[in-house]
């Protein structure tokens, strides 16, 4: 059962005379490892020449306009697709973030011109020749976030010569030490790779012991020993399976009736000890521990226990402490050899692995420990909600009748989430998910501002000096989308704003503010299915945005909405007047894409949200703005890919278009304004919204 051939790619700026002799070592004497890619962020680096005479394939990375964090994201692509696991840096000039490191995992390797850790950084030859040290060299090195300071793995010196100078030197250093050390080094770090560590030990220790017998059967096959905690050990000798307990491996029994099992040196030390590490492994062995190389564990059933209606002591009975103690440790350790399996839909594919070569490759064990992660995160934050008394809040259906909707606190007291409900009947999932939309496009310091929301979407938006103006505005912006929408507010809400709500007879659901004065909770009182839900002072964006797809999460930032206005540019002939665009480039940013809305004196005149087509946006927003048009503004959440709409909205007497600009065809755009006498602004700054 070989172990695969490491994969390793090469990066270098220059000339690359250490790339040119770690491509000869792997031609002869490293064909148990593969040189999958010489990569360059230079197009002309003599380096690609040489490995192109070697028929190596190359790649080059240029950063040019590129942000750091773009070229990384290129550069781990192309990496990615070359199938890189391993990386030899030779003369790469650029320092690697902790992102790109982390990649790696610890499995980057450089070379330095000095005996480390001494005269780590630059002009590392003439300080050792202005020091008047009598020995110098260079150290191969994985790479960490620090300078040079990641642990050494080899080194080589040579004796200083009195008279040959700082070049004479750092020119010694290269031929004579590290041009014969490196492939020496990539050697070692070879052969530690291709002794990829084997499964010799098991613990199993699962509250759902689906599937469990069977695999502990292919393990047993194997020669793995196993060890069993609990009700694991007696369901598998049951089944005939010889195992050792848990209790027989550490020397100590059970106690508080089974809350401490697995909690023992000889069972954490066995998981913890990165078989990388001989001092971790010299350690183990004078503890008198074995190593424990997987981890197969479940929790206890927290949450069903919970769902149950069951007493409070039978909840905490549930909390799994070893569990998770077992899974985090095993986890951590994933690059170190240990492998953790929480789920057993992944028993036959690790089983699968220990049979083909007697281990788990690294991406798996990768892999699982990510899931063992995310099975603890979820385990603990539904623990801490239910200790904190936030435990989910079941609704009485989703966005449907027919699904099935609960709200979970993030418990930072932020948002609606952590509104009262002042009024009404209980908070449905729809009107969650609007009343977050309109308090969210509310909020804000400056002027009194009104939200009216249908579908996440304003369907209306508007500052004013007076809160009840700012309703009255934000409602002529589309009287007919409006009715049974959501209503945000910036301030308490006050009674002449209740007033102006009743009198304009508008069937409303909800409304989220601040707070509610008395005046307005006593006129707001005669509506008795109106929600009215009070929203606790702050921002109330989340930290995190996260969108579910099969198998994950889609995580981000929330969108801050436009930048500075300072930073926009006018590219057309005609100026600007009084507005500068910024309303309707904040309103745009807060409808769905494709987007496009209109806007004037504070208020959204009509827009064109989740359409398939800007141009079916655009055309939508103009009809809703209708006259309103004249002299306003028009906002696009993304570029213009031709100039039908700037055409539509000069028709229709629109003043000021704002996008973000990027297409190919902006100049053809831009154009197309200054014929028809409309003032362009590009903001550089892209808005979607999914």
């Amino acid at each position: 059962m070989a172990a695969p051939r490491p994969r390793f790619a090469i990066l270098a700026s220059g000339r690359g005379s250490n790339a040119d002799r770690l491509m000869a070592a792997f031609a002869t004497d490293l064909t148990d490892a593969e040189l999958v890619l010489v990569a360059s962020d230079h197009a002309d680096a003599p380096v690609l020449e040489k490995a192109s005479r070697r028929a190596v394939p190359t790649a080059v990375v240029e950063r040019g306009d590129l942000t750091r964090e773009s070229h990384e994201d290129a550069l781990l692509e192309t990496l990615g697709e070359a199938g890189a696991e391993h990386l030899l840096l030779a003369g790469y000039m650029r320092i690697l973030s902790p992102r790109f490191l982390d990649e790696f995992g610890g499995s980057i390797l450089n070379i330095h011109p000095s005996l480390l850790p001494d005269f780590p950084g630059l002009e590392a030859p003439a300080r050792q020749w202005e020091s008047g040290v009598a020995v110098a060299g260079a150290t191969v090195h994985f790479v960490d976030e620090g300078v040079d300071s990641g642990p050494i793995l080899l080194q080589g010196s040579i004796p200083v010569r009195g008279d040959e100078g700082p070049d004479g030197l750092a020119d010694r250093i290269r031929t004579e030490v590290e041009h014969r050390i490196y492939p020496e080094a990539l050697r070692l770090l070879i052969d530690r790779l291709r002794q990829q560590p084997t499964v010799t030990r098991a613990l199993l220790s699962v509250s759902d012991k689906t599937g469990i017998a069977d695999l502990a059967r292919r393990l047993a096959a194997l020669d793995i020993a196993l060890i069993a905690s609990g009700g694991t050990a007696a369901a598998l000798a049951a089944a005939g399976i010889g195992i050792t307990r848990v209790e027989e491996a550490t020397g100590a029994r059970e106690v508080l009736g089974g809350r401490v099992k697995t909690l023992h040196p000889a069972i954490h030390a066995g998981i913890l000890a990165d078989r990388r590490s001989p001092a971790h492994m010299t350690e183990l062995a004078e503890s008198g521990y074995a190593p424990i190389d997987l981890v197969v564990c479940n929790l206890y059933p927290f949450e069903r226990t919970l769902a149950s209606g069951a007493a409070r002591h039978t909840v905490v009975e549930n909390i799994d402490i070893g569990g998770p103690t077992l899974v985090r440790a095993a986890a951590k350790n994933a690059d170190g050899g240990v492998t953790v399996v929480v789920d057993p839909a992944d028993y036959p594919e690790v089983a699968a692995a220990l049979e083909a070569a007697g281990a788990v490759p690294l991406a798996l064990r990768r892999r699982l420990a990510a899931k063992g992660f995310d099975l603890v995160a979820g385990y603990d934050a539904a623990i801490a909600a239910w200790a904190s008394g936030r435990p989910p809040q079941a609704l009485r259906y989703g966005e449907n009748p027919h699904q099935l909707a609960h709200l979970e606190r993030d418990g930072t007291g932020r948002g609606v989430a952590a509104g009262r409900l002042l009024q009404g009947k209980e908070l449905s999932y729809n009107n969650l998910l609007d009343l977050d939309a309109a308090y969210r496009a509310a909020y804000g310091p400056g002027l009194h501002r009104c939200a009216l929301v249908k579908h996440t979407n304003p369907c209306g938006l508007a500052e004013a000096v007076t809160q009840a103006e700012a309703f009255r505005r934000a409602l002529s912006g589309d009287p007919v989308a409006a009715f049974g929408g959501v209503l945000g507010f910036s301030a308490v809400l006050e009674e002449a704003t209740a007033a102006a709500i009743i009198e304009s007879g508008l069937f409303v659901e909800c409304i989220a503010a601040p707070g509610f004065d008395p005046p307005s909770r006593q006129l707001l009182g005669s509506r008795r299915n109106l929600r009215l839900l009070a929203v606790p002072a702050g921002d109330p964006s989340p930290e995190r945005m996260v969108h579910t797809v099969g198998g994950g999460r889609l995580v981000q930032d929330p969108d801050p909405g436009p930048d500075d206005p300072a930073t926009w540019r006018v590219v057309t002939r005609l100026r600007l007047g009084d507005d500068r665009g910024e309303e309707a480039r904040r309103a745009v940013a807060l409808l769905k894409s494709n987007a496009v809305c209109v806007t004037s004196d504070r208020t959204l005149r009509g827009a064109g949200a989740g359409v398939m087509s800007r141009i079916d946006a655009c055309r939508l927003a103009l009809e809703k703005a209708a006259d309103a048009a004249r002299g306003a503004t028009l906002a696009s959440d993304g570029f213009f890919p031709f100039d039908d709409c700037v055409r539509l909205a000069a028709a229709a007497g629109v003043a000021v278009v704002v996008q973000p600009g990027g297409s190919r065809r902006d100049q053809e755009i831009i154009d197309a304004c200054d014929e028809l006498g409309l003032v362009m602004l590009l903001t550089g700054r892209r808005h979607f919204r999914h």
